[in-house]
């Protein structure tokens, strides 16, 4: 079966990888396409759409270099499950990142948008590629039914971020309108906050039910049986 195959695994992950480097190197604003070059500042930092993009890379990195090791092993089919949760928590980071953009922010429905090398990468093709790993390649039943929950505390780390920066620099710039407590005040903004974490909820758990769908007999199941706090893999090959 090709999602237990390594070599594939291997392949598909040195993509992937390729993508995610590039689209974190457009997000430091070093050049940009069709709108020539930027000055490098601190404020790439800001974004959420970045952040998630490191996550990303990082744990792309990981991932590849475990599938790696096991293939040079000699080893030629299996599951990676280093790191498990917070490849799942930086998927439905990522995800979120994806839809939010498409959804909320971007316009994909115009030229600029598929002409912008930038937004392709890091609002599209590495976040789309590094979900696909997820749906593709991830061990099943190997996701907590707490996984979701824990999936919300990186964004809220980053809503807190947000605001002590928006304290302590004077005149900054909110980098999202449902965070900007300028123009929604404190009160609108947690409003927003309390949507998207909803969101983040919902997109995570839908995740994990991915996860326990198996297949017996040749039919798909959904398999809730024996959920722990924090549920093993129950094989590692």
């Amino acid at each position: 079966m090709f999602r237990k195959n390594l070599l594939t695994q291997l392949i598909y992950r040195m993509v992937l990888c390729c993508v995610s480097a590039l689209a974190v190197l457009l997000t430091f604003g070093i050049f940009y396409a069709g709108k020539g070059p930027n000055t490098l500042t601190w404020e790439f930092l800001k974004y959420y759409t970045n952040i998630s993009n490191y996550f990303v890379f990082a744990v792309s990195v990981v991932v590849l270099a475990d599938t790696v090791k096991r293939v040079r092993a000699g080893e030629r089919e299996g599951f990676c499950n280093k790191i498990s949760l917070l490849k799942f928590m930086t998927t439905v980071m990522i995800l979120v990142t994806f839809l939010v953009y498409l959804i909320l922010l971007g316009e994909p429905f115009t030229a600029d948008f598929w002409r912008n090398i930038g937004n392709l990468s890091y609002h599209v093709f590495a976040p789309l590629l590094f979900i696909a790993d997820y749906f593709l390649f991830d061990e099943k039943k190997s996701v907590s039914i707490f996984a979701p929950l824990f999936s919300i505390i990186i964004p809220l780390v980053y809503v807190c971020y947000t605001f002590i920066l928006g304290a302590a620099i004077k005149d900054f710039e909110y980098p999202y309108f449902f965070l900007d407590v300028n123009e929604l005040g404190y009160g609108g903004v947690v409003v927003w906050v309390v949507i998207l974490v909803a969101v983040f909820t919902v997109l995570g758990y839908l995740l994990w039910l991915y996860n326990r769908i198996v297949i017996v007999d040749g039919k798909l199941k959904l398999d809730l049986k024996n959920l722990k706090w924090l549920r093993k893999p129950e094989s590692d090959v």
